[in-house]
């Protein structure tokens, strides 16, 4: 099983948030990287910071959503202990999303923000949450 620390969490959660708020494909040079990275993830994670530098406006929404994601961190309570399986659960669709034909699309269709510990219901219910 993948085990990821803490933070290695917290830059993953940031890079799919950052791609799914693309509006276009990555360069297919980026793509076939991501596609390499998501084959071996747990030892290529730290590849994530220097793919998301190389496009400006990933590199700024990766930014953006790496420091919503600290703050959350900060602010959260966990309501149970199966973190553990959150976590591989998490992993298997960052690498899903990673080894798709077009990442950006993928991340779009990812209904759940990885990483998302609770909701509320009735905003899932009508759309806003």
């Amino acid at each position: 099983m993948p085990t990821l620390n803490p933070q290695q969490e917290k830059n993953l959660t940031a890079f799919i948030t950052a791609l799914s708020q693309q509006d276009s494909a990555l360069p297919e040079g980026l793509q076939k990287q991501l596609h390499a990275i998501g084959q071996s993830l747990e030892t290529r994670i730290l590849e994530l910071p220097a793919i998301a530098a190389s496009l400006p406006g990933l590199n700024q929404a990766y930014q953006t959503a790496l420091s919503d994601t600290q703050a959350d961190a900060l602010s959260t309570t966990l309501v149970s202990n199966t973190s553990q399986s959150d976590s591989d659960k998490q992993f298997d669709r960052a690498v899903g999303i990673l080894t798709a034909d077009d990442p950006v699309q993928a991340a779009k269709r990812s209904r759940t923000p990885i990483g998302q510990i609770a909701s509320n219901p009735l905003k899932r219910l009508f759309g806003r949450g």
